[in-house]
């Protein structure tokens, strides 16, 4: 009987085959294997500040050791700023001038990543001056400060201010304050401004000095007047912010009909008369602003016209047209342009924008053809939010609610004068929603119980020595 024979595979198949999956399993690995740059987060801080960077959140998914390597690729023109220990998880560098510090961070092994971060410096100084607190100021706050025919002029849903009986607004003469007639009962207003001598008013209210007008009227001194129509149509119809240019009064917000006129949130008044002003869509107007000729126009807006147009917008008197590129702010969106003022021939814009990372600059600036920002001066989170910009005797005041800013902690209030940043004492305690200057002083209105370290009612005066 024959033995049945088994033969098996040669010993170099065997090894052939192993080997084959032992590659396979290490390409497998090494395919699967990702790398994570982490180059930390954006910081502000002061000039001359020693600054240490963070790599050490970087990663391989398999843990694989990697080689770090950061470098500049910005920084201020005149900086001789170079970084230290470049090659490790934390190098250094000095912050030598004032400016915008962007470094790139690249892991590397037998793949490659890499991440930004963005350092900010800030030329900061104390401001000397007092607060002088007013009392009795107004038992609500202020939401808008403007001067007109010689007064100034308050507004917010307070019912008394200065101790006299006043229905959300109120005028001072330097000494007291007093009611405008009736004064506002229901509803809210937004925005003042002076036209052809007289106090106009916008905002959301059915009757105002116990007649009836909407949402926009007009104070000559002694009584009110409705505007011919006044703001109307759509599901909820208001006044938001008003301007003059060309020497007519522009009021913008949300609303159908200005009088008997079909308009889109934006609607011209010459002292007589309605008229259309184009038609800003798919949003609302919230601020208006004159600069280099033309009328800029701030809001939630995406459309004007039937074109795309996103958030902030000029006008030159027939024609509304985009702004530029906004590239230079490393920006997704601008968002909604909600406030502005022109400083030294620059027109400053505050509002809420967003980044790739939602940590953006809130103060950005455009000189007629280009935006550029300060270098996330007002890094966005919770608590920082600009609502006020105002231009007194050359320095640019900006308030609102915010904290530890331009690398420094300030309270609420700031200024600029267009080369330092200037810090005005303990600041406000609460938010500040109004700044101006009125009869050589500067006022400042909010929702605030403290000014300078003393308790305070929502109205303080800056003295600056």
């Amino acid at each position: 009987m024959k033995k049945k024979v088994v033969r098996g595979k040669p010993l170099v198949v065997y090894c052939l085959l192993l080997l084959a999956i032992i590659v396979a399993c290490s390409d497998d690995s090494e395919e699967s294997s990702e790398l994570d740059a982490s180059a930390g987060s954006d910081v502000n801080v002061l000039v001359n500040s020693l600054v240490t960077l963070n790599g050490t959140g970087s990663s391989d998914s398999k843990g694989n050791p990697f080689e770090f390597s950061w470098s500049f690729i910005q920084k201020p023109s005149t900086s001789n700023a170079e970084l230290a220990n470049s090659e490790s998880e934390t190098p250094s560098f000095t912050a030598d001038v004032q400016g915008k510090y962007k470094i790139q961070l690249t892991i590397s092994n037998a793949h490659k990543a890499s991440d930004t971060v963005t350092v900010a410096a800030f030329d900061v100084t104390n401001v000397e001056g007092e607060y002088e607190n007013m009392f009795p100021g107004p038992n609500v706050g202020i939401r808008k400060f403007v001067t007109a025919m010689d007064a100034l002029f308050a507004t917010c849903e307070f019912t008394e201010i200065g101790g006299v009986a006043a229905k959300k607004i109120a005028r001072y003469n330097g000494t007291a304050w007093s009611a405008l007639g009736c004064g506002l009962e229901v509803g809210s207003i937004y925005d003042m401004a002076e036209y052809k001598g007289h106090l106009y008013v916008a905002g959301r209210f059915d009757e105002i000095g116990c007649i009836e007008a909407n949402n926009i009227a007009r104070w000559d001194g002694a009584n009110w007047h409705a505007l011919k129509g006044g703001l109307t149509g759509g599901d909820d119809p208001y006044g938001h912010a008003l301007a003059v240019y060309k020497d007519e009064l522009y009021v913008g917000g949300q609303f159908t009909k200005a009088g008997d006129v079909t308009v889109s949130n934006i609607a011209k008044w010459n002292g007589t008369d309605w008229s259309a002003a184009g038609n800003i869509e798919e949003g609302s107007l919230r601020e208006l602003h004159v600069y280099k000729q033309k009328l800029y126009a701030g809001g939630f807006f995406t459309e004007i016209n039937g074109t795309s147009i996103r958030y902030v917008a000029s006008y030159d008197g027939s024609t509304w047209s985009a702004l530029g590129s906004l590239e230079p702010l490393e920006l997704k969106r601008t968002g909604a342009v909600l406030h502005m003022a022109v400083y030294k021939d620059i027109l400053f814009m505050a509002g809420e924008f967003a980044s790739n990372n939602a940590e953006v600059s809130e103060l950005i600036t455009w000189n007629g053809s280009q935006f550029s920002d300060f270098g996330k001066a007002f890094i966005l989170h919770p608590g920082n939010k600009i609502v006020e910009l105002s231009v007194i005797d050359d320095i640019l005041y900006i308030g609102g609610r915010f904290h530890q800013v331009v690398g420094s902690n300030v309270n609420n209030i700031l200024q600029w004068n267009g080369e330092q940043w200037g810090i005005m004492e303990e600041g406000i305690s609460g938010s500040v929603n109004s700044i101006i200057g009125y009869k050589g002083k500067i006022y400042v209105g909010g929702d605030f119980d403290g000014a300078g370290g003393a308790d305070a009612e929502n109205i303080s005066v800056w003295n600056e020595d």
